[in-house]
This record gives structure tokens, sequence and C-alpha cells, in this order.
């Protein structure tokens, strides 16, 4: 496949060896964006510089940032760019702290944007990655989550906790990192009206292909491994779900981002939901069971409970037709992003399914 031209705009891309940022970062050198990107050690993105992005390497230039919440951080990255992607967060399970979840988070984005005020008159855009769980808050009944909403729950939970000097569980933290991030970067652009875009990408429980893999399944980022643990059969029980059970493939998220980007004018103060509908674990591991059928692999697949907990699964041929919830359900609407955007979601079953596809390596 010939290699683009280049379009001649550069772009930066916070935190690039993550999953989200990766991927982004390869759609844009495949649009011919020149891209830059920061990581915490330069060492750690060889993988990507000798793998996906190897065809791109003269148009990609990696900064070292070993603390984003150090003030000036990304000033030197992010001189000169067209456009600014901030992925950078704490996204680890085993941090049990609100200062190393929450704290950084927050800065991350204080430090970004001021970077952004630095970068000069080019810059035409920020596009921040949040999260669904920025919007959604525990609710009884049925209720549909919109751009709209704003959560508050978990950022008050940790406030209290961390007044009380009590631990909070490791999701909760996360959910008060991406609400409080969130608050920042809409306080930032009230306070200071740049002259360049600020929107938000929250997408809801991340799933699909990753362009590079770690050594082994067990060190997947948190929403991949419990794809990999039904896949491989690590897993005795197949979880309800992740997160908030809804679900969207990376590879619309990267769209996400580059439409929110190249649309500076129409996504300006906008947030912007990507979900294309529920997700949850136990139609994964359905699919899975179809797809994989008679396979050596399809034996080690964990089983569970077929079709409990959604509705979908057509029992008399093993294959999940569709993905609803159980009446009563919450729900979180991403049609905002298909309608603007004219996004076509890839479904829940062909991105499990190609999710495998790029697992199978590690089997």
């Amino acid at each position: 496949m010939p290699i683009p031209p280049s379009n001649g705009k550069t772009v930066l891309i916070t935190g690039i060896n993550g999953y989200i940022a990766s991927v982004l970062g390869l759609a844009l050198l495949e649009q011919g964006y020149i891209l830059r990107g920061t990581s915490r050690q330069i060492a750690s993105s060889e993988r990507l510089l000798k793998g996906p992005y190897a065809p791109y390497v003269d148009r990609v230039k990696i900064y070292e940032v070993s603390d984003m919440a150090i003030d000036g951080a990304f000033d030197e990255a992010s001189e000169g760019v067209d456009g600014i992607f901030h992925t950078a967060s704490p996204v680890d399970f085993s941090i049990t702290t609100f200062d190393e979840m929450v704290i950084p988070a927050v800065r991350g984005a204080e430090t970004i944007l001021a970077s952004a005020l630095k970068s000069g008159p080019q810059l035409t855009s920020v596009v921040i990655t949040s999260s669904t769980i920025a919007v959604v808050d525990p609710v009884e009944g049925e209720y549909v989550f919109t751009e709209k909403d704003y959560a508050t729950f978990s950022l008050e939970k940790a406030l209290k906790d961390k007044e009380a000097g009590v631990p909070t569980p490791a999701g909760i933290l996360y959910g008060a990192s991406k609400t409080a991030s969130d608050r920042a970067v809409w306080k930032f652009r009230d306070a200071h009206k740049p002259k360049f875009s600020v929107s938000t990408i929250n997408p809801s429980v991340v799933m699909g292909p990753p362009i590079i893999l770690p050594s082994s399944g067990s060190k997947l980022n948190e929403t991949l491994r419990p794809i990999w643990d039904i896949f491989s059969g690590a897993s005795i029980d197949v979880p309800p779900y992740i997160g908030t059970g809804s679900f969207v493939d990376v590879r619309n998220v990267a769209t996400m981002h580059i439409w929110a980007f190249e649309n500076a004018k129409k996504s300006d103060g906008e947030r912007y939901l990507g979900v294309q509908g529920f997700g949850p674990m136990q139609a994964a591991a359905d699919i899975l069971h179809d797809a994989y059928k008679g396979t050596e692999i399809g034996k080690k697949i964990t089983k569970g409970t077929p079709g409990e907990g959604y509705v979908g699964l057509n029992k008399e041929t093993g294959k999940v037709d569709t993905i609803g919830p159980l009446p009563g359900a919450r729900r979180i609407s991403g049609q905002k992003a298909a309608k603007e955007m004219g996004l076509q979601y890839i479904p829940f079953q062909q991105s499990i399914v190609d999710t495998a596809k790029a697992l199978e390596a590690l089997t």
C-alpha cells in the first residue's frame, strides 16, 4: 500500500503508546499528517516506530514527558502544531489514592491547555479524550444519558474518602479522575476563551483490535484484558459487563477525534459521547464461541451462561443476532456523534471478533 503524501499539517498526541492514542496516530498518518507523540520514556515507543508506524517513521517524532503535571511539560512538543489530541491520563486500576489518580489527570489537562495557548496562531483545535464516566451517575430505573449530563457521584465519593482517610475503590477513583479533568477543561475554556477549538470525546468502554500487543495477555489494558480472559479461558466466570456496560470500537473513537479536529468550528465547546450500544461480556463470550466453533481456540473460550444479562441470543443457532439491555436498564446515547459526524458505528459482534483475531498472536 503506497504511503499517502504529506498534507503538511502537524498534530500532537499525548500518551502516544496508549490503546486509543496508538490507533488514532496510525489513522492520522494514513491520512497524511505529520505526527508528534509524547511518552513518559522515548524507548517505550520503539514497538510503534518499528511496527505499525514503520512506513511513516520519517513523519513521526516522539517527545519524552516524564511528568505531565509539571508546568510547561508539553511546551516543546506542542510548539507550532496544527492540532492537539490529549489522550494521556492514568488508567491503572492498581492505583489506590486520590493524589495518584485524580491529581495527575487534572494537571495533565491543565498543562496541555496551557501549552496550547503558547503553541502559536496556527493551532486550530484541541481535542481531549474524556469518558462516558464523566457523564453517567447512578440512577433508578430507565434513563438515557446524553452530552447534557454531568457526573458528580464518583468525584464527590473520592473527595469524601480522601477527607476521611479511607481508600476509594479503583473504579470510583477512575471516574473521579475523568470527572475532575472534564471540569478542568471547560473551566479553562470559560476562563481563557482561546482562539482554538476545545472539544471532548467521551467514549464508553473501548474495544476493538489494538495495533500493538504486549508480551502477554495479562498485560493488556483494562478494557481488553477481560476479552482476553474469556478468549483464552483464563477466566472461569464471565463478568456481567465492564464499567457502564456500554461499548464503542476503538476505530470509531479515532474517527471521532479526527472529525472534531478537522471540523473545529462545529466541534468547539462540544462534548461527543462515543457509544455504539450495550456491550455485555456474556454476549462477547457467546460471539466468540460461535466464531471459533470447532477450533482448538474455541475449546478454551470461557462459556459462562449463554444469553444471560442481555437480549439477543438466538438459542437455536447460537448466534448473537442483536444485543439489547434488559428492561429497566439505564442507557447512554451516542446518537449526537452519529448524526453530526455521520459516524457509522462498528457493531459489537464485529468488534469482538476483530479483537480476538488480533489477540490470536498471544495464544
